[in-house]
């Protein structure tokens, strides 16, 4: 029984998530990107538009990793990521244009926390990085570092209620490197 509730958990995350992510996709945007995410805390898939030459939005699909690599676990979890990157810094060059931003987010998932069973997690995210766009803008190489300060409900079996904390990973782990590779179709 309890399998079904976390697969039924998983595929409403899968199916509701990305769609309040990306309620505005009528926007004429510039350029569109889709490409991968690669990082200790998860692998996934990721959308990046740009409406503006000084910022651009993201969405992530995250598999997350959390204990699955160390072997602690074996399901993963997964957890969706929005957030509007503001470019700081341009610098133009001969085949490479390099950017620096920062933006806040959003994100929301069903994953496991340090010494917690999998649980619903929800709250604001911010991320840093640095981008580098190769071969006529058509490759784009961001190297982050993101935080989740989000809250998360879980299940409480001992006493029979539900707990409300802090999720620690998403903290814990903020200088865990995050790189995202894209192709720019658009």
């Amino acid at each position: 029984m309890a399998g079904r509730k976390e697969a039924l958990k998983l595929w409403v995350t899968l199916l509701i998530l990305p769609a309040l992510a990306l309620h505005a996709p009528a926007q004429d945007f510039n350029s569109l990107s889709l490409g991968t995410f690669h990082s200790p805390k998860g692998l996934g898939f990721c959308i990046e538009s740009q409406q503006e030459e000084d910022s651009f939005d993201s969405f992530d699909i995250i598999i997350d990793m959390f204990g699955v690599l160390r072997g602690d676990y074996s399901t993963p979890g997964i957890k969706a990521t929005y957030y509007r990157g503001i470019v700081l810094k341009h610098h133009r060059g001969d085949g490479c244009d390099a950017d620096f931003y920062a933006g806040p987010g959003v994100t929301a998932g069903y994953v496991r926390d340090i010494h917690e069973p999998f649980s619903a997690v929800a709250g604001m995210s911010g991320v840093i990085g640095g981008r580098l766009d190769f071969y006529n803008k058509k490759l784009v190489i961001c190297m982050e570092a993101g935080l989740d300060l989000a809250l998360e409900l879980n299940r409480n079996n001992r006493y029979r209620n539900i707990d409300l904390s802090l999720y620690k990973a998403g903290i814990y782990h903020v200088f865990y490197p995050q790189v995202r590779i894209l192709y720019r179709l658009k």
